[in-house]
């Protein structure tokens, strides 16, 4: 499994991707938390998130094509320094006492921006760092990344918060992007591996949209995990309300509360590697969505934090039981000269999270957090079983 480890532009590739996906989760939760403080509304919550997944989802398919056109690690570079520099602005407003919430939402649309062009080519980056021979091991490591940062992030996040407060923790953002930024500049590709540049744009988005259309296997797993991103992974987004209203237990709980969930990932992740060998994955990937729906309706209810913890590293190793399994299908199934532009509508399966952030919180804020978690883990059981 650590045999792509051995090709120095996969090294700079997975320790760039772990330090800018480390500062998105520390992000995360500072913004959630900084937000909150603000505003002191679920509502606002849920649209905070919702300004940055708009852009991302209308110019993911742009930016999927110019992956598969342009220069894929050029367009990386610069979408991180960008990045990094959002991060220093940001927190040195939060420092100074200046900041307010219409700074927040112009930094969420921008960063949503960016992301719609970056992730599409860091995607299809990917291949053109590894050999062929190693490429089961490189999408394997790669495939740790963010379980291991939502071990990681999270709790660093939120014990910086409850040590120094939100500017600082926004700082050690732009640190971590930075070091990304570094990793990334230290790769050295030769050429570059896009295809189809005598096409038109339109042309090369219809044909990514098409090849979805035409095949039953990704429309059907790609509209599976846009539906859980809507009515289930949106419970993550009010967690600061569970963590502050419900189970009081601060910004260090709540940092800890995501922690467990990285740590039930991670944990789903190497249990989706024990059942390789499983021919049944339709019934694998069905019987964990289910699950994963019953234990967000066990979540909501769940009134003491120790039983929280076990609830929300059940529901990570539920949910990226399931996920890891049709992702794994789809990446063995999908043509390399369509990778930048399919790779980048499945991404929008963790966009849409603040698309059902937004349905959630609208819904807490007058029926409360708890009934919103249970109706989403609802919706995803029906969906699941129908």
């Amino acid at each position: 499994m650590l045999s792509a480890l051995r090709h120095r532009n996969y090294r700079l590739y997975w320790l760039g991707h772990f330090s800018s996906v480390l500062a998105q989760n520390m992000e995360m939760v500072a913004q959630s938390w900084l937000v909150l403080q603000l505003t002191n509304s679920p509502l606002l919550l849920g649209l905070t998130g919702l300004t940055n997944s708009i852009p991302t989802i209308a110019l993911t398919l742009v930016g999927g094509v110019i992956a598969d056109r342009a220069d894929r690690r050029g367009i990386v570079l610069f979408a991180q320094a960008i990045t990094s520099a959002f991060f220093f602005i940001l927190a040195t407003l939060v420092v100074s006492g200046r900041v307010r919430l219409w700074h927040i939402l112009l930094f969420t649309f921008f960063s949503g921006c960016l992301r719609a062009f970056e992730r599409p080519s860091r995607l299809a980056l990917l291949p053109q760092t590894i050999s062929k021979e190693e490429m089961a091991s490189a999408v394997a490591l790669a495939g740790t990344i963010w379980q291991l940062n939502r071990l990681i992030g999270p709790a660093v996040a939120g014990m910086l918060i409850y040590l120094l407060d939100v500017g600082p923790t926004y700082y050690g953002c732009f640190l971590a992007s930075g070091a990304a930024l570094i990793c990334w500049y230290l790769i050295r590709i030769q050429g570059n591996d896009s295809q189809g540049r005598q096409s038109g744009l339109f042309q090369h988005m219809m044909d990514g949209l098409r090849f979805i259309r035409s095949n039953e296997v990704f429309y059907t797993f790609i509209a599976m995990t846009f539906f859980n991103s809507v009515f289930g992974m949106s419970y993550s987004i009010l967690m600061p309300v569970f963590a502050r209203d419900i189970l009081l237990v601060g910004s260090q709980g709540y940092g800890f509360l995501q922690s467990a969930g990285g740590a039930g990932a991670l944990g789903g992740t190497l249990l989706v590697a024990a059942a390789a060998r499983w021919k049944r994955k339709g019934l694998q990937a069905i019987s964990g969505a289910v699950l994963f729906g019953m234990l967000l309706i066990g979540f909501g209810f769940s009134p003491w934090f120790p039983l929280s913890l076990v609830f929300v590293f059940l529901i990570g190793l539920s949910s990226q039981f399931y996920m890891t399994t049709i992702s794994t299908i789809l990446q063995l199934k999908l043509p390399d000269q369509l990778r930048g532009r399919v790779m980048g509508i499945f991404g929008l399966t963790w966009d849409l999270m603040p698309v059902g952030g937004a349905v959630a919180g609208t819904m807490a804020e007058y029926t409360g957090a708890p009934v919103a978690v249970a109706f989403g883990g609802f919706c995803v059981m029906a969906m699941a079983l129908w």
